[in-house]
Order: C-alpha cells, then structure tokens, then sequence
C-alpha cells in the first residue's frame, strides 16, 4: 500500500531496498538477528496537509524524508513515499519495531511535545506549511462509531432508551433519516446533510462496496462510511426511499444508464472499465477545457481513423509508362483526411482559447 505506483507515481524511498519483498525480508532480517518480545511489527505514521496548503508532490516527497531522516536516522529499518491520491497531498512512514541494536521502539508521551512536535514544525518552516495542528479537544477521533456518545457538558452516556446506547452510528442514522423526508432528490439530501445537519460529506467508490458516502457528524474528526451503516444508507438505496416518499414507484437503478452493481459482484472486465473511467474523470479535473470539447475530439478523431482504414495501405504495383488511377484516387483521399483534421484542431484551438482565435 505504501508504495503503490497508483499512488506515489515513483515518490517513495526506503533504506533496506527497493520492492516491497525487500524491504519486508529486510525489517523480518532484523528481527532475527534480534530476538524480542512483543507481537508489534512495525509502526505507521500519516502526515497530511490540508485542502488549503499548497505543496507539491515532491515537496512532500522531501519534507517526510527529512522527517525519517532526523528522527530514525540509520537505526532503523523504514519505507516511506508521498501519495497523490487524494484531494490533499499526504505522506506515509513505516519503520521497523527493532532498531539495529536489538533495542524496540518506544516514544513515551513526553516525545510529542519534546521531539515530534519540534521537528515537524521546523520542516514545515523549510518548505513554507503549515505548523502541526493540535487535536481539537471538542471533537471525538475514535474511528469506533458503535461507541456510546458521551455529552460534552455533562460527561455522561446520552441514552436513547434504557436497555440500549445511543451510538454515533445511531446517530448518523438518525439524522440520514430525517433528512431524506425533507428531501426532493438524491442531490437535494446531499445538500441538506452539509447545510441543515452540518455534516461534512464526500463520495467515493469502493472496490467491495461500490459507490458510498463519507459522512462526518459534528462533534466526530473521523467520518463513517455508508456500507457500515447497512444497506438502506447506500447512495442508490438513499435515492430510491426518496423516489418512493413522492410518489414514484419506479427503482432509481431504471432511470440511469446503468445498473448498480456492488463493485465486488462486477466482472474483472467491469472492474477494469470503472477504474478507467475513475482516472478519466480525475484527468478531466487537471484540465481547463469542458469536457465536452473533449469528447467532440474524440469523435472526430474516430472518425477519422475510420476513414483512414477504408483506405489502402498498399500502394498497387505500377504499370510501365502509365499513370495509375488507383494510386490517384488513394493519394486524393489522404489528402481529403489530412484538411479535416486540420479543420478540427483550427476548430479546437479556437474554443479552448477564446481571444487566440479572435485574431483569427
């Protein structure tokens, strides 16, 4: 996962070699050189800027290997890279739980203030970040969301009857149902859960799960994933319940261009399609151009290509002395294809940059 090509694009370093098989035979080589106690392998830190810092991949790629650099030196075994996955540029560091002394790793509580914290700080000055922000004390971090919901002001469990807890999944449930009776659409309860219920909310597709939703509640750092909810919470089961309250009894899945199918029911051909389609859409973003310019290129460009085959590629032997009508026609045809694709990409040219072709 660390040094995922998808991911890292080529950002990522370790000290002990270069696969993962490597580096995994090596961190394992260390530890029996050394036998220890404990069943902890290694350790994993995540650093991650926000939305609103801007630095670029390699940037990044540097900043986490100064970090490893200074604070594991070369006592111990590490990989680490700079994943481009995400909205926002975040950095991964695995090292191995045994040093090359024998002796195991271990940061008392002390180390945040005394060492982490400083040493973050000061290569976020080196590359212009942001210091390290501070955990909000009002906000809940557990990633458990069957966890009973404590009040703030009075500390205490808040109960939703008496032989069961309110959890924040309840919670989210709860809220999720409120909302899609208010709401007209699918779109409509996006928009109510971050305006009316001040959630943060985001969509993603999962491998096993398919399309879900990320939703954050107030009061919780870390967000749940819809499919943990059950399957009423998804987003094709969301639209449908809404259809359903106003009236339409037809099934969301028949009013789109294609069926909702659980990513992990699909075809290795499926799969392999929605991944494409995922790395167009994130291509489209990097561009200025809409994206129905593009696909017009497209088109046009297939076209073409299907005219070019009707042609033929091989040139018909010559009669001595005589002009070859064939050869003419071939020559005049080619010609033909070159003028319309000189024409598309005058035409494109144009639109994607407005004042150029007013000179025109």
């Amino acid at each position: 996962y660390v040094i995922n090509e998808a991911k890292t694009h080529g950002l990522y370093y370790s000290n002990v070699g270069v696969t993962a098989e490597q580096i995994t035979d090596a961190f394992m080589f260390t530890k029996e050189l050394h036998s220890t106690r404990g069943k902890r392998q290694g350790y994993h830190y995540k650093f991650s800027f926000s939305k609103d810092e801007s630095i670029s991949a390699e940037d990044a790629f540097e900043f986490i290997k100064e970090w490893a650099q200074e604070y594991l030196g070369d006592n111990y075994d590490y990989v680490l890279s700079a994943h481009q996955d995400r909205e926002h540029m975040h950095m991964h560091l695995v090292f191995n739980s045994v040093n090359h002394q024998g002796k195991k790793f271990n940061a008392p509580n002390s180390e945040w203030e005394r060492v982490i914290k400083p040493l973050t700080n000061r290569v976020a000055d080196k590359y212009h970040t942001g210091h390290l922000k501070e955990k909000d004390p009002s906000l809940d971090y557990d990633r458990n969301y069957d966890k009973e919901i404590v009040s703030v002001e009075e500390k205490q469990p808040i109960k939703q009857t008496e032989n069961h807890k309110f959890t924040w999944s309840d919670k989210v449930r709860k809220d999720m149902d409120e909302c899609i009776v208010r709401s007209k659409s699918y779109a409509d309860f996006k928009r109510r859960m971050q305006v009316e219920f001040h959630y943060k909310l985001r969509e993603g597709v999962s491998r096993e799960h398919g399309l879900y939703l990320a939703l954050t509640p107030p009061g919780k750092a870390k967000a749940v994933r819809s499919y943990r909810l059950g399957f009423n919470y998804q987003p094709g089961q969301i639209e449908y319940r809404i259809n359903q309250q106003r009236g339409k009894n037809y099934d969301w899945r028949t009013i789109r261009t294609s069926a909702y199918i659980p990513y992990d029911q699909l075809s290795e051909f499926q799969k392999m399609r929605v991944r494409k389609m995922l790395e167009a859409r994130s291509l489209y973003k990097k561009t200025n151009t809409p994206l129905q310019i593009h696909e017009q290129s497209v088109r046009a460009i297939r076209k073409m290509m299907a005219e070019c085959k009707s042609i033929e590629t091989l040139e018909p032997k010559k009669t001595q002395g005589k002009s070859n009508p064939q050869r003419i026609h071939m020559v005049h045809e080619q010609s033909k294809s070159m003028e319309k694709m000189d024409k598309v990409v005058s035409k494109n040219r144009i639109i994607d940059n407005p004042e150029q072709g007013k000179k025109h």
